[in-house]
């Protein structure tokens, strides 16, 4: 038997939420299988196109097969994963980290407890590509379902009623790097040119490389005089020229680009390609003209910030080249990052009972009622009591819970208190809703010091809500240990007090 530790305790807790929805398994089963059958349906696309090309051998009476893609099955072939080991490392890569991230892997493949759980399972571990390519099949619908189950099985096991509600937001760390308009410039043109360098694997025309080495280390020399003069208030005039120097090479190399990213398109409507690689091929080309929009949108709006002196709202610049959905986020006195700003919802036992990721820095006073909605929608329970901080202050969404039947809806602050009664201010249960507030400034730190929950892997807002929602998983379960222990203890101190 493994020996008794917190890996192991959480994996039997795991275990347990399965056994209580065994849907769940069902749920990832059938994701698993539409993500095969897509791989399917592009094998066949190619096989398709590839009996097109071949005439049928007359003399000998054999015909081609034409199958219909609408109706493709998986057959027997090679051992898919099991719908409870992806169920398993879900939850793991919520608690751990990435699958493929070294430190993760190395305690995945040295950790006794995890060996003698799949020994005893009759499992084994799956290679890391295998993983994380199944893992990341996994809808974020499937994803709720998980988030659900768990939420039922807290009630069930007494654990907590759902009846409260503590609302805040936090911000979380893009995979990407702090943007400048140099810093996008140049890495901008050096991706076109490096996809633009590999084209010729599809039967494509190449970009023409004359001049484009000496152009990136020009851009490159440029962008670094740019950051040496960067705050120096005696370099503003050599900031500015250095600006107007690169901005216009940015614009100039994108009439180029544009001239031979029309040759290569003409070349690939001309070209005979298999089916997934004519896909592939598409996405490469548009992924190049994004890059070449989004030179000239940096061009401009640099223009605008750095030689016009005009104030840009965040809505028009761009802020990252890997990451599209990230914004700025601006919270109270806290450092600005480039990120995401999800909202969340705590119970009173400190389960995390709703999760949302808004675009951009929205603003808490229009979350409100979202955030409470989700948490009715999670845990079939409309919260008996609402409490947050004034940034959520806003008097018809307040109007709109009461009305709803929550009987308490507490935002902390002068805001607040502003549009909020006298009477029901004073209230007992009020201040009782006040005055555990802090509650959830708790979940916020332990969310982001023990699953790094403040700093992202993944990239795209889908994404970051998939990974996000994975650390509150692994969370609730280490929070039922949390509860159950304390239960157990308070039952004991009552029974020798008694």
């Amino acid at each position: 038997m493994p020996v008794d530790s917190q890996l192991q305790q959480f994996l039997i807790e795991t275990h347990r939420v399965v056994e209580f929805a065994p849907q769940i398994l069902d749920h990832i089963e059938a994701d698993l299988r539409d993500h095969g059958l897509q791989k399917k349906r592009l094998r066949q696309a190619d096989r398709h196109f590839l009996e097109g090309k071949t005439p049928n051998l007359a003399n000998l009476g054999i015909e081609l097969c034409q199958g219909e893609p609408a109706k493709l099955e998986l057959e027997v072939g090679r051992p898919r994963m099991e719908p409870y080991l992806a169920y398993l490392f879900l939850m793991l890569r919520g608690r751990l980290g990435g699958c493929k991230d070294q430190s993760a892997r190395l305690l995945q493949e040295e950790s006794m407890t995890l060996y003698w759980w799949l020994e005893n399972l009759s499992l084994s571990l799956p290679p890391a590509s295998t993983l994380s390519e199944n893992l990341n099949a996994v809808s974020n619908a499937t994803r709720d379902f998980i988030h659900r189950a768990q939420l039922r099985y807290i009630v069930d096991q007494g654990l907590d009623d759902f009846s409260s509600l503590y609302l805040d937001s936090t911000s979380t760390k893009a995979n990407t790097e702090w943007p400048t308009e140099s810093g996008l410039v140049v890495k901008l043109v050096q991706r076109i040119c490096r996809r633009g360098s590999h084209l010729e694997r599809f039967g494509l025309p190449n970009f023409n490389p004359s001049g484009l080495e000496e152009l990136q280390q020009d851009l490159r020399g440029r962008h670094r005089e740019i950051s040496f003069s960067s705050g120096k208030p005696k370099q503003q005039g050599k900031l500015k020229r250095l600006y107007y120097q690169l901005l216009r090479g940015g614009r100039r190399v994108c009439k180029r680009f544009e001239r031979e990213l029309a040759v290569v398109q003409k070349a690939l409507i001309q070209r005979e390609l298999l089916p997934s690689q004519r896909m592939v091929a598409d996405e490469v080309l548009r992924l190049i003209g994004e890059d070449i929009q989004g030179i000239g949108q940096v061009a401009t709006t640099g223009e605008r910030r750095l030689l016009a002196e005009e104030k840009v709202p965040s809505s028009q610049k761009v802020l990252s080249i890997s990451d599209g959905d990230a914004a700025f986020i601006v919270k109270g006195g806290w450092d600005t990052v480039i990120g995401y700003r999800p909202q969340l919802g705590r119970s009173g036992q400190g389960f995390v009972s709703a999760l949302i990721v808004p675009r951009g820095n929205a603003a808490d006073s229009n979350q409100l009622v979202d955030v409470v909605l989700d948490h009715w929608e999670r845990s079939q329970v409309l919260p008996r009591l609402v409490s947050s901080d004034d940034g959520y202050s806003n008097r018809s969404a307040r109007e709109d819970l009461l009305a709803t039947g929550v009987k308490v809806v507490s935002i902390s602050g002068a805001k607040g208190k502003k549009i909020t009664a006298a009477e029901d201010w004073n209230r007992p249960d009020y201040r009782a809703a006040r005055a555990n507030r802090s509650a959830v400034e708790s979940l916020m730190f332990t969310l982001k010091d023990g699953y790094e929950f403040g700093q992202l892997v993944r990239r795209e807002r889908e994404n970051v809500r998939a990974e996000l929602t994975e650390k509150v998983l692994a969370y609730n379960i280490d929070q039922i240990l949390r509860v159950r222990e304390r239960q157990t203890r308070e039952c004991l101190e009552c029974s020798v007090a008694g």
